[in-house]
């Protein structure tokens, strides 16, 4: 940060290098455009073309990269489940990094126990409850956020590789996986509100809030951008369960395909997300809640939200 013009704060560009951060990367993000998929691109090509020649930014960048996974998802999340680790904190930032990047140290907005959010809330209890009556209740976004999950799964294992949602080869680049993550969810969110607005006549028809779109979008993502470790771990928790259910009940229960077909044999999985819509539904109800449990809750809680 820089003090200028008559001690405004403005951003100094140069400042951000040394977070792996390059100028251009920068412009693309604040160019006026409505088009995200746009932008994203161009920031990934500003992002390659630094790092590709520069070692000192992408240095900095897998630093700022692993700070933050440390700070702001991994370490809630262990923290939160009980669970120590070596090398949990982040302790290779300096004090300037540490500001820019995270906040000053100390500055952690601390989470409110239940029982004090229950205690500052019992004054307004009355005024609130007469608010919540006036205002008709919103649906739940989960529905929707489930069907795009589960047509996610069906177009990943397809293996098409003009739109990859994972490694299909050793060609296969992840800011490509990355694309085709976020071009599915504006494509999806905007086929829907399409059909929305056509049907607008039937008053069942709910209409969302920008807001409400954009957390579904971002979910959409973060769930088919982290679809192999979701798994891995649902996998994982189930198998080394004491649950007793039977193997030909695993599809339509736990979205699991029983047999360690999971792991062996992926085209007979992705054959089976094909072909049985049960399937393929029950596995994306247990890809989001991992997501919400795992990644998404842990970060809202750790930023005070």
């Amino acid at each position: 940060m820089e003090a200028r013009d008559g001690g405004e704060e403005l951003l100094d560009v140069d400042a951000f290098v040394m977070l792996g951060v390059p100028g251009e990367e920068i412009k693309a993000w604040q160019a006026n455009s409505y088009n995200t998929t746009d932008q994203t691109i161009k920031a990934a090509e500003a992002i390659d073309a630094a790092a590709l020649f520069d070692e000192q930014v992408r240095n900095n960048r897998a630093r700022s990269l692993l700070a933050m996974f440390l700070h702001e998802l991994e370490g809630p999340g262990l923290r939160k489940n009980g669970v120590k680790l070596p090398c949990m904190n982040v302790d290779f930032l300096s004090e300037e990094e540490w500001d820019m990047l995270l906040g000053p140290k100390g500055s952690e907005k601390t989470v409110p126990s239940v029982a004090a959010k229950e205690e500052d809330a019992a004054p307004s209890k009355n005024a609130t409850s007469t608010n919540m009556k006036d205002a008709p209740p919103r649906p739940s976004l989960h529905p929707l956020t489930i069907d795009a999950i589960e047509e996610g799964l069906k177009l990943r294992a397809q293996n098409v590789s003009t739109s990859p949602l994972r490694l299909i080869d050793a060609q296969t680049e992840w800011f490509e996986v990355q694309y085709t993550a976020v071009k599915f969810a504006d494509r999806f969110l905007e086929k829907y509100t399409k059909v929305s607005s056509a049907t607008k006549a039937n008053k069942e028809q709910h209409t969302w809030t920008e807001e409400e779109l954009q957390t579904i979008g971002g979910r959409i993502v973060g769930v088919l951008m982290r679809l192999d470790d979701l798994e891995w771990e649902w996998n994982h928790r189930i198998s080394t369960s004491s649950l007793e259910i039977p193997t030909n009940e695993w599809k339509t229960t736990l979205g699991l395909h029983p047999d360690n077909v999971e792991q062996v044999c992926p085209r007979t999985l992705d054959l089976a997300i094909l072909e049985e819509n049960d399937f393929a539904r029950r596995r994306a109800e247990r890809m989001l809640a991992l997501f919400l449990l795992n990644v998404e809750g842990p970060a809202m809680k750790a930023s005070g939200k």
